[in-house]
């Protein structure tokens, strides 16, 4: 008896030791594993808590995904789309289900055909069943208005949870360059309007009883160098409408950032700037135009989300203190919180969906190792059901951590950022990638990022830093980046390189720059301002020529504030633009850029490449086909860190 018991142990072992190497075999740090697209994401439960539904990669392509939780059928639906990529999609009620998706449409523009990303809205069954056609949602009883074309139609204002058959939805006035919220029919498409139009509207929202009670926008005024910003709010459906500020954000400060309402209809939540100069949460009258109280705030770090429950009650904030951390304020989250950080320690958990009766909880835990793991959480249980994960083919061993540092620019700011080191590696005289972030006005912060890990997995030490400019750290920190695009935007970047060589991190003679978008342009740029810094550059999809970019950027964003942000007296264009510069840039440059990117013109590299072949510069160019500003195509993903990796190996 004890011998078979042996046996059996024995065998038991051995099965166990070959999963794990069969395990092993499945995982890698291969340009396959860090190019694919996330397994899944955008998952979302049902009110009732008996389905979920989720957008899930099959092959490439990102495909709707729906099944019940229990019962006897629990077989998976999937719905394609035959055009376009899905956005996200949300429970509409417990049986259906509205989604968002995008394709590059075609707009006239008097001789000029331009081509646009455009966005739609569709409406089905939660199997799949009964959609609603997506290429004209609706478009029927539009009263005296019709939509102009193109547009995008699936700016929601309201899911009306307590009205399963409606939404309310904003939508552009044909010849008004103005919106309008109408209540749509999301079975028949049929609607009506709930709110006039206004040319100074951008986006509204409704209430606890679903009443339309705030509003933003911005309006150019043409001739002057002004923007205004106007932020509007009633007490009531009935009331009228106040204005709550109106400034030129081209030169002034924003004074707050609306949140929430409040039950008293003249107290409403806000976030701006605290006597630290970052952002806290706080109460305001709106009658008197003064902060009442201080909810909250960090001494370092703004409060970056706000959240509210169903009921617009506060439900939660969130801020940053060198990773991200959530104050909730429900007993019911607090006990949450406490189970989060037991069961995943190190790690930060957010909460997707939680069904109406509070019960059944997704979350998405992630951190720099970790793009995003689903789980479905039985609160009375405390019971965690995993339900897929990203990136599950990487050696998450070999992927590095996040180390966050601050290192002082030249005139004595102070510039945050994130360092990670390889796997294993001492520390010192590494081979190193300087990558700052596009936008610029956004930031890079703790968290999975791809092209940092696979630079790590190939033994390099990679700096990200939020320089001057980038969003979190302050109103005034944010507005030190006007004017500044091809100034001191560029200056904390190269300060960053010489503090890894100062640090003795870095290795001098084996440091390159990349980046995209901006990061792109700093990239090329940055190498202008002190080629003795660098030994190579990457650029993916730059600004290369900024008098041409300027000249296209209101079509691109729309308003001439943005062009006002980047100018400056204190240089040109042409002192600015890489393309204006060649003759400066005297190292190895890989450039890569999409030819259908909407955001930055192919013809930015194109013309950067062809003068820098004609002066017989070190340059390869590669044009991905149809590829756009996001990288969103798998195959081509897989194609820029190959080539990447190539390029990195030949010249560092």
């Amino acid at each position: 008896m004890t011998i078979n018991i042996l046996r059996i142990f024995s065998i038991i072992v051995l099965l166990l030791f070959h999963s794990v190497l069969k395990a092993q075999e499945n995982v890698s740090i291969s340009a396959e594993a860090f190019g694919v697209l996330p397994d899944i994401y955008n998952v979302q439960i049902s009110p009732d808590g008996t389905k979920i539904l989720t957008l899930k990669n099959i092959d490439g392509k990102m495909v709707l995904s729906t099944r019940a939780l229990e019962g006897s059928d629990v077989s998976e639906n999937l719905i394609p789309l035959a055009k376009g990529q899905y956005n996200w999609a949300a429970w509409a009620s417990n049986d259906r289900i509205i989604a968002s998706y995008r394709f590059a449409g075609q707009e006239n523009r008097g001789r000029n055909v331009e081509v646009k990303m455009q966005r739609r809205l569709l409406s089905m069954h939660w199997d799949g069943t009964n959609i609603i056609n997506p290429n004209r949602f609706g478009t029927s009883a539009w009263s005296n208005f019709k939509p102009r074309e193109p547009q995008n139609q699936d700016s929601i204002v309201d899911i009306l949870k307590d009205d399963p058959d409606h939404i309310l939805l904003q939508m552009d006035v044909k010849k008004a360059n103005k919106n309008a919220v109408f209540k749509v029919n999301i079975k028949s498409r049929r609607r009506t309007q709930v709110i006039n139009s206004r040319k100074t509207v951008d986006w509204w929202m409704t209430d606890q009883n679903h009443i339309i009670r705030y509003s933003e926008g911005r309006i150019d005024v043409k001739g002057f160098n002004k923007v205004r910003h106007i932020a509007q709010y009633r007490k009531s459906k009935r009331s009228k409408w106040i204005k709550l500020f109106d400034y030129n954000e081209i030169e002034d400060r924003r004074p707050f950032y609306f949140e929430g309402f409040t039950d008293d209809p003249s107290i409403i939540y806000i976030t701006q700037d605290d006597d630290n100069n970052r952002r806290g949460l706080f109460t305001y009258n709106v009658d008197t135009g003064q902060v009442v109280d201080k909810i909250a705030g960090s001494d370092d770090f703004d409060i970056y989300e706000v959240s509210f429950n169903d009921q617009k009650e506060l439900e939660h904030y969130a801020y940053y203190d060198e990773r991200p951390y959530f104050i909730r304020f429900d007993k019911d989250g607090q006990k949450l919180e406490q189970l989060f950080s037991q069961k995943f320690p190190n790690e930060v958990v957010t909460i997707e969906g939680k069904s109406k009766d509070k019960q059944k909880v997704i979350i998405n835990v992630s951190s720099p190792r970790n793009y995003g793991s689903f789980y479905l959480v039985d609160v009375a249980s405390e019971e965690f059901t995993p339900l897929g994960s990203n990136y599950s083919k990487l050696d998450s061993s070999k992927l590095s951590d996040m180390i966050p540092i601050t290192y002082q620019a030249r005139d004595g700011m102070d510039i945050s950022g994130y360092l990670s080191f390889p796997v294993g590696k001492d520390p010192k005289n590494l081979p190193t990638i300087i990558m700052p972030h596009g936008g610029p006005m956004t930031s890079d912060g703790w968290g999975f990022d791809y092209w940092t890990q696979f630079l790590t997995t190939r033994g390099y030490a990679v700096l990200q830093m939020n320089y001057r400019g980038s969003t979190g750290y302050g109103e005034d920190f944010r507005m030190a980046g006007y004017h500044e695009w091809g100034g001191k935007m560029l200056d904390d970047i190269n300060d960053g390189s010489k503090w890894m060589i100062e640090q003795s991190y870095a290795d001098p003679d084996r440091i390159c720059i990349m980046g995209g978008s901006y990061g792109g342009y700093a990239a090329l740029q940055g190498v202008v301002e002190d080629e003795s810094l660098y030994k190579c550059a990457v650029a993916f999809a730059p600004v290369t020529d900024l008098e041409s970019f300027m000249e296209s950027i209101e079509n691109i964003v729309g308003f001439k504030s943005y062009e006002n942000y980047i100018e400056s007296d204190d240089w040109t264009y042409e002192e600015a633009s890489p393309l204006q510069n060649i003759s400066k840039m005297n190292l190895p440059v890989l450039l890569i850029h999409g030819e259908k990117d909407l955001s930055v013109d192919v013809r930015q590299s194109r013309r950067y490449f062809d003068k820098m072949k004609n002066a017989g510069k070190n340059i390869n160019y590669i044009e991905l086909k149809n590829g756009d500003h996001y990288l969103s195509n798998q195959n081509q993903r897989v194609q820029f860190l190959t080539e990447i990796e190539k390029f990195l190996a030949k010249n560092l």
